[in-house]
């Protein structure tokens, strides 16, 4: 090693470096790093059969949908609550029923006859004595109350029992106090499961199942004994659904007329509130359902290769117009404020770094004092290359977003049956739960008869509370006024009430939708009114999935699941076209570019049907499972992160790297044209801060002398502190000394000295 190298090292030693984030090259090497992960995304995530079908070959045979999956789901987590609601209904009967004064009666048989006259849905009842284990009083269909033989019936209590070949019933028992206390009115109904028939094109089939897997009951098609797989797919589903798990199970694809076909498992438990006991139950559906081949496409191949391309040039253009220029430039000034002035320093075509290459050749010129070397011209920014290569990524990112951001995915007809099946269920819920509204409404009119409205006030808080359909149940007098009411205050204007009993829509304007049901009371004027709670309502649709709307006659919204304004039209040329096709009778879903289409009326006789309702759901493609949904999200993902790594990119090298320079370039020029006053701080411990110190070095020397270069002086107090140039202080010399006067000199000295004194 030269003396010059080893001067130029001690000084290196003396200015120190930090390590990462700081440095001229980290940057760029970060962006890098995080382009070459995003491509990896880029190729691996945007395929339609997913980045582990790289290693698991049996992904491309084909599958079952996942919205049809998810959808199977949703349908039995329907049913296990509808089946819930069947299996509580009596038990809520029977909680209004014990407002009503019914139980004050001591005639058994009486209570009994009142009781089966109310509720005519009712198989049978019976008055059953426990201790005694022996029926008192019966009425209709025999109650098979050995089933309670061992329960101890402290409230009521929920106890479903099977009848071969037929629907299951479900025992309600209700402990009864006063005279008869000790005794237990046990009510017989039939479990209601599911009355729509099943697609025999899939072999779909309903079956309720014990908490020990025994079948209790089956609707559909049947399942073959000696299909093994499907067994155990039923046996598995059962096993999850009695520890109260919700789920999906797909079996292997099997071929059958010429179509694969997967059977799909999807369970429930059952989970009534608000009574003692547990059903034990649990809906299990059963189908088989194409498969649907999933063709292996890897669209992000392309551009992952366009972003390495993009990469690696933006990378390697960085490293030799950016971070290779200013390392050069270090090690000159380095070498410069070492004292190694017989090398001139380097020059640079580009412009933010000849700035002070150009500036420290003229300060080594002035120190050697010699000619400077000939000044490079330079002609390219370092900001005008950074830019460039961020715009380069963005604009892979904005044509990344715009097509393979933007595709459509396919649809199967598979898919869209099962949203049109999902929505004619959801419709059933909502018209069956408005026909039960008003059937409770019967009860208790029946359970009211000859008595004054004041009289029904237990039973009308009853129904209120315990009726969550309901927001307002009052009696109304023949003119409509309310006379009596439980729960919220009423929102129907007052007036005349229609004549007999039904369902009603009362306006069609307005902040809420009003809908009602109604029935007059016996033997007196007033009516009964119950307005259902509309918040309530759109709950019961949420289970179709995608946006769920209820629209009147005239197309204006009565219901929905997500945000709306009360009776804002349809404006979708699509859901009108459906809507219309839904209230004559017609076959109303559609495929659009995106979104599934259903629609469907809500009864075609019954109560229900004066409301003339269409239940209307629209779900966006982008919400369902298909593979083309995961290739366009993943494409998103990649354009959103490679256009923030990009922002990141030009955003790093203007602040860390640009303008320090630019400042570094200022001072550099204003000490090679004199101005050596202003100290220069060095304000980054990186290359660019080692090059500050070296200028600082240079003005030093310019100021003081060349004996300054080699050494650094650290300058105390601020950046921002005032610098004020000291002049140097020179030492005055001595006072040349007399040489001694001989003795004649003195005496002619002092002679001269006495005449002064005397005035001579």
């Amino acid at each position: 090693m030269t003396q010059d190298e080893i001067r130029t090292a001690r000084l290196r030693a003396q200015i120190p470096e930090a390590g990462f984030p700081r440095g001229a090259g980290v940057a760029s090497a970060t962006a890098f790093v995080l382009l070459l992960l995003i491509a990896a995304f880029t190729a691996l995530y945007l395929s339609t059969a997913g980045p582990l079908s790289l290693i698991r070959a049996n992904d491309n045979a084909g599958r079952v949908p996942d919205e049809v999956t998810a959808g199977r789901e949703r349908i039995a987590s329907g049913l296990a609550q509808s089946v819930a609601t069947s299996a509580t209904a009596a038990a809520a009967d029977l909680q209004v029923a014990a407002g009503s004064g019914v139980f004050d009666t001591t005639d058994d048989n009486a209570l009994l006859t009142r009781l089966g006259e109310t509720y005519e849905d009712w198989r049978g009842l019976a008055v059953y004595d426990p201790a005694a284990q022996k029926v008192v009083a019966t009425r209709g269909e025999p109650v098979p109350v050995e089933t309670l033989r061992g329960v101890a019936v402290a409230n009521l209590t929920v106890r479903p029992v099977a009848r071969p070949g037929d629907t299951p019933l479900v025992l309600t028992a209700l402990p009864l106090t006063g005279p008869r206390a000790g005794r237990v009115l046990v009510v017989s109904t039939a479990l209601r499961t599911t009355a729509r028939e099943l697609d025999k094109d899939t072999q779909q089939q309903i079956r309720l199942v014990t908490a020990d897997g025994a079948v209790l009951h089956t609707h559909g098609s049947d399942v073959a004994a000696t299909d093994t797989p499907a067994q155990e797919l039923l046996a598995r589903a059962a096993t999850a659904a009695a520890a109260g798990q919700t789920g999906v199970l797909t079996g292997a694809a099997v071929a059958e007329k010429g179509k694969e076909r997967a059977p799909v498992v999807a369970y429930a438990p059952v989970s009534p509130a608000g009574i003692g006991g547990s059903l034990g139950l649990s809906v299990v559906a059963f189908g088989r359902f194409p498969v649907e081949a999933v063709p292996v496409r890897w669209p992000g191949l392309v551009p992952a290769a366009t972003l390495l391309a993009l990469a690696v040039a933006g990378f390697l253009l960085l490293r030799r117009t950016v971070v290779a220029p200013i390392r050069r430039l270090r090690t000159d000034a380095l070498a410069v404020a070492a004292g190694v002035l017989g090398k001139p320093v380097r020059q640079s075509r580009i412009r933010e770094v000849n700035r002070v290459t150009a500036a420290l050749e003229r300060s080594r010129s002035k120190l050697r004092r010699r000619k400077p070397a000939p000044r490079l011209r330079p002609f390219l920014s370092a900001q005008l290359v950074i830019g460039a290569v961020a715009l380069a990524l963005l604009g892979w990112s904005g044509t990344v977003a715009a097509t393979l951001g933007r595709q459509h995915a396919e649809v199967s007809p598979t898919m869209l049956s099962e949203h049109g099946v999902r929505i004619t269920r959801s419709a059933d819920t909502l018209r069956r739960s408005l026909a039960e509204g008003l059937s409770d409404l019967q009860s208790v009119a029946r359970l009211g008869k000859g008595k004054e409205p004041e009289q029904l006030r237990g039973m009308l808080d009853r129904l209120a509370g315990s009726e969550s359909r309901f927001r307002s149940v009052y009696v109304a007098d023949a003119e409509g006024a309310v006379r009596l009411q439980a729960g919220r205050d009423s929102l129907r204007e007052p007036g005349k009430l229609p004549d007999g009993e039904g369902l009603r829509q009362h306006n069609t304007s307005g902040r809420v939708p009003i809908v009602y049901a109604f029935t007059p009371l016996p033997d007196s004027k007033n009516v009964l009114v119950g307005e259902y709670d509309v918040p309530r309502m759109a709950e019961l649709l949420g289970s179709a999935g995608g946006r769920v709307r209820v629209v009147d006659e005239g197309k204006h919204t009565i219901a929905d699941t997500e945000g709306y304004l009360a009776f804002s039209p349809l404006t979708d040329a699509t859901l009108i076209k459906n809507v219309d096709a839904a209230q004559s009778g017609k076959d109303a879903r559609e495929t659009t570019a995106s979104a599934l289409v259903a629609a469907q009326r809500l009864a075609e006789r019954g109560p229900a049907a004066a409301l003339k309702w269409v239940v209307v759901a629209e779900q966006p493609v982008g919400s369902l499972g298909v593979a083309d949904n995961t290739v366009r999200s993943g494409a998103r993902v990649a354009a959103l992160l490679t256009a923030v790594v990009a922002l990141l990119l030009f955003a790093w090298h203007l602040l860390v790297v640009v303008r320090p320079l630019r400042r570094v370039g200022d001072e550099a020029r204003r000490i090679a044209a004199g101005d050596t006053g202003a100290v220069v701080y060095p304000q980054r411990q990186d290359e660019i801060g080692t090059i500050a110190s070296c200028v600082e070095i240079c003005r030093q020397a310019l100021t003081d002398g060349r004996d300054r270069l080699g050494e650094v002086r650290r300058p105390t107090g601020a950046a921002t502190d005032e610098t004020e140039l000291i002049q140097r202080i020179v030492d005055e010399p001595e006072p040349r000394r007399r040489p001694a006067r001989t003795p004649e000199e003195k005496a002619k000295n002092d002679y001269l000295s006495w005449l002064d004194g005397a005035g001579v």
